[in-house]
């Protein structure tokens, strides 16, 4: 069993939005699991069990944050400032985060007398976040708390043989890509959530898109995916802010638009991730759709032993080189809560203002352009 580690942390803006996420294996007892805030000068700022905090369970890990108000120790962190993960026994990590790359020697607490691991700097709005089990951390732009891209059962996806429930589909299928053409699907992994962990965590329940709302009658049924998922979206606000005819928008953020939202009555889903050897753009219930984004966010989200499958299926993935190509531009979560404002203002400009693209089809003119 992996040791516990600091999945995630944000520091930067109001002390209300400042977090610190854990991730342990499935199951682990956490009622010896501390979490102290330091200040810059090493003293102690707030010490805060995990003993009693709900969690999310996500592929394999229990997920736990602490932050305003949960538990009621915690007064955000400093700028400057470090956090320690520990039990009475043993210190997990101690790290620190400035703009000088300036490292903390405590002097009280659990950590007393170690100096901490520096992992970087986050803007405002943004966070730091482990890829590799708390060995490195990269800059989030879009904090996610741990989730990942995935579609639901019951969603339809288009392979050579026609339209298939995705809990019915097999590796070796194939299935059609918005670029011409099949691709064979290599792995399908899936996870059940049922309604209590829902209500523990709203963040579990599904984004609905509504039938028609993207634009040329798409989807043609309601979708539901997770809040990660990204969905395409081709309009000429795209071409101006991007230069590309179309990029992948996270569901979460379509939800400022009418017809998309978080339906947080829904009392389980089982959410279902499509591998195949490269990223691609796919048809669930016919609206252009990602595969799972395998990046080293992704693999860090995923319990050890699936880990080491997909590993053995693309050796690659493990390499210190492996640098993913994403099938269309991923804005950043600014740039992306931008595109959605400008269509927000357009209200008459659909998401898919081009006509969807279909295996073997050419391109077709956009709608009226936008006002604004």
């Amino acid at each position: 069993m992996s040791d516990p580690y600091i999945s995630e942390v944000k520091y930067l803006g109001a002390a209300t939005l400042d977090f610190v996420e854990i991730a342990v294996e499935s199951g682990t007892d956490v009622s010896d699991l501390v979490v102290t805030i330091y200040n810059a000068d090493g003293t102690v700022r707030s010490t805060n069990s995990l003993d009693g905090l709900s969690y999310t369970t996500v592929n394999g890990k229990d997920v736990y944050v602490v932050e305003s108000g949960s538990p009621s120790t915690f007064s955000g962190l400093h700028k400057f400032g470090g956090v320690s993960l520990s039990d009475s026994s043993t210190l997990y990590n101690f790290i620190s985060f400035s703009d000088n790359a300036s490292t903390i020697t405590a002097t009280e607490g659990p950590a007393s007398g170690q100096t901490s691991t520096d992992i970087g700097v986050a803007g405002s709005g943004a966070s730091l976040e482990t890829t590799d089990g708390g060995a490195t951390y990269v800059t989030q732009t879009s904090p996610s708390k741990g989730t990942i891209p995935c579609l639901t059962k019951g969603v339809r996806v288009r392979t050579d043989r026609g339209d298939v429930k995705v809990e019915d589909l097999e590796p070796g299928m194939r299935v059609a890509t918005v670029d011409g053409g099949h691709i064979t699907l290599r792995k399908l992994l899936s996870r059940k959530v049922c309604d209590q962990e829902i209500r523990r965590d709203i963040r579990l329940a599904p984004v609905r898109i509504r039938q028609g709302v993207l634009g040329n009658n798409l989807p043609s049924r309601d979708l539901l995916v997770s809040r990660q998922h990204r969905m395409l979206v081709s309009s000429p606000i795209v071409k101006r802010m991007f230069g590309e005819e179309n990029v992948l928008v996270a569901a979460i953020r379509l939800t400022d638009l009418p017809g998309i939202s978080v339906d947080d009555s829904v009392m389980d889903v089982t959410y279902y991730h499509l591998l195949f050897d490269r990223h691609c753009i796919i048809f669930a219930e016919d609206a252009p759709t990602e595969s799972l984004f395998v990046d080293r966010d992704t693999m860090s989200c995923l319990p050890s032993d699936v880990i080491a499958e997909l590993s053995a299926l693309f050796p690659h993935f493990r390499a210190t080189t492996y640098a993913p190509k994403p099938a269309r531009h991923i804005p950043d979560g600014k740039r992306q809560k931008k595109l959605m404002q400008r269509h927000a203002k357009n209200a008459c400009l659909p998401l898919l203002s081009y006509k969807a693209p279909m295996p073997g089809s050419a391109k077709a003119s956009p709608d009226p352009a936008e006002t604004a």
